[in-house]
């Protein structure tokens, strides 16, 4: 019976798995934060740490590097604009572009996020320009 329990749990796994993410677990230090994939506005790489900034005005800071992320989120509205950005573009509202860069503004956020100029066509490709 626990063969074909254990069988059962993998495969509903494996489904889920395929689909694009509702939800992530962040491990904290003394609990686990269970945040919804829409509330996640970016995400900002520091070494082998990633913080989370939320549409609630909070961030999580998590022991994982972006590109976990960037994996987990492949099949998700997430877009890799800078090596330490990942932002969601459902929050994407406009690009400025000047004579220094490129640059996101974000819904729920006051600053800019960079476009690195090697990512800056794939963005434009990813958004049909």
């Amino acid at each position: 019976m626990n063969i074909q329990t254990s069988t059962l749990e993998d495969q509903t796994i494996l489904k889920i798995s395929d689909t694009k993410p509702k939800f992530v677990a962040l491990n904290m230090k003394n609990f686990i934060k269970i945040v919804t994939v829409d509330d996640i506005v970016y995400l900002k790489s520091s070494g082998g740490y990633t913080t989370f900034y939320l549409n609630n005005d909070t961030n999580v800071r998590v022991c994982k590097n972006i590109g976990h992320y960037e994996r987990l989120f492949q099949n998700s509205h997430f877009l890799r604009t800078h090596h330490s950005f990942l932002i969601n573009v459902k929050h994407l509202q406009n690009i400025v572009r000047d004579e220094e860069g490129n640059y996101c503004e974000m819904n729920y956020i006051k600053k800019t996020l960079p476009i690195s100029k090697r990512r800056f066509s794939f963005v434009k490709k990813y958004l049909h320009y």
